[in-house]
């Protein structure tokens, strides 16, 4: 979804749009693993990423083993900390032969 055109709105709509000073940042990860994973490995990979990642950091992610966007559990933002934590963690892995995270971008609405 493209942002919303640039007029005039009250605090409220700037709030509930994320838009403005509410806008939160989120980015995506891409992996490429050394060898094909069993469905196994690749839901113990996710669910070491969730538990040694995302739930100490208060994040959530959406996708699965090869892709996904990561954005914080409640509303805001995730930080660059949290970019370059995920990356590190990612990168660590011993199924993982490539990790690339995306810089910051909006959460809520698709880059033109």
């Amino acid at each position: 979804m493209a942002q919303p055109p640039n007029k005039q709105r009250s605090r409220r709509q700037r709030k509930k749009m994320c838009i403005g000073e509410f806008q939160e940042f989120g980015f995506e990860y891409e992996l490429k693993v050394k060898a094909a994973l069993t469905p196994e490995q690749e839901e113990a990979l996710m669910d070491r990423f969730v538990r040694e990642l995302l739930i100490p950091r208060n994040l959530a992610a959406a996708g699965w083993v090869r892709e996904g966007f990561v954005t914080t559990f409640e509303r805001g933002s995730v930080t660059d900390d949290d970019r370059q934590a995920a990356h590190a963690w990612l990168a660590a892995q011993p199924e993982v032969g490539e990790a690339t995270v995306s810089a910051l971008m909006d959460a809520w609405y698709a880059e033109d």
